[in-house]
């Protein structure tokens, strides 16, 4: 299959906040749909919640499996911190997959029976949380590295000590004007210090939430406990393949294994591959694509072929 065929993605904005347009691409494979509709692939894109793009949602590799399986790939962009908060960023993924449903689906044709979520890093994160925050839930969700799937760890969260005036001085210019670029950052890019600082410092929690240094940790624990998959799964939690690096020093491995942990505790279908030696970002090295990127689309597959609708459309 030629690459050609299918990278000119159609564009749509799904959702205006004021000025902002916030866009999703369409992908769909060469082959006609079947008669049922593309099965749809929502992928939703990494970047540390602070920068990123829909264009960088998967590899190439990822792109043409999806594609040679006959999926539509919707990647999606959404606002960023510190203009917004985590809840605003989980908002933006329930409406553009909402407007999937209403709108998309009269322009291209989709079998919205048969979804399944995608995403890296803090896509990973945002596909677990789509498990028990999106209607309906899709039928299998793949999770590669996710941060966070336990946004109370002390990973991301660490109440004790004032957060750094530096970081809150930093949260607030940076969150006017309300909204930045889809722009990946370097090193040295203000927003990407900010993110390295809240995280070293255990406030990664607390810049997702507020920029009020006075705020309480007890509701900082509550809201992050809220946007916690390790502590939302329930029996209705759909199929779910995690694969984390075990050399990974962005994103803790502990994060995926917390969370299969409580996929077995409720009987979910699932599967963690724990990579050796490898860090974050594995799933771009080609030689590791066999055996531990394939699996998670054949994974997938098996969910894509049979309906489980576990709860009426609103």
């Amino acid at each position: 299959m030629d690459t050609s065929d299918y990278l000119n993605a159609q564009t749509f904005i799904y959702k205006t906040v004021g000025d902002v347009k916030i866009d999703l691409d369409v992908y769909t494979p060469p082959c006609a749909a079947p008669k049922s509709g593309y099965p749809l692939f929502f992928a939703i894109h990494g970047g540390g919640y602070i920068h990123g793009d829909k264009q960088a949602a998967f590899t190439v590799q990822e792109l043409n499996e999806v594609m040679k399986r006959g999926w539509a790939i919707v990647s999606i962009n959404y606002r960023l911190i510190p203009a917004v908060f985590l809840e605003d960023i989980l908002q933006d993924v329930q409406d553009a997959y909402q407007w999937v449903r209403t709108e998309l689906v009269k322009t291209i044709s989709l079998n919205l029976n048969l979804v399944t979520v995608f995403g890296q890093s803090a896509g990973g994160g945002l596909a677990a949380l789509s498990g028990y925050k999106l209607t309906p839930r899709p039928q299998a969700v793949i999770s590669f590295y996710p941060f966070c799937s336990n946004w109370a760890d002390p990973y991301s969260y660490r109440p004790e000590g004032p957060v750094d005036l530096a970081i809150v001085a930093a949260a607030n210019k940076l969150s006017v004007p309300a909204y930045t670029e889809y722009l990946l950052t370097k090193a040295d890019d203000p927003r990407d210090v900010l993110w390295r600082n809240a995280l070293a410092s255990g406030k990664m929690g607390w810049l997702m939430t507020t920029h009020d240094p006075n705020f309480s940790t007890e509701d900082i624990l509550a809201k992050l406990k809220e946007l916690s998959t390790t502590e939302n799964i329930d029996k209705n939690y759909p199929p779910t393949y995690l694969a984390h690096g075990l050399a990974d020093t962005i994103v803790p491995y502990s994060q995926s294994v917390q969370l299969a942990k409580k996929l077995e505790e409720n009987n979910i279908p699932h599967v963690l591959d724990l990579v050796p030696d490898e860090g974050h970002v594995f799933d771009a090295d080609p030689i590791l694509w066999h055996e531990h990127v394939l699996p998670a689309f054949n994974f997938a597959q098996k969910y894509m072929e049979t309906p489980t609708i576990t709860e009426t459309e609103s």
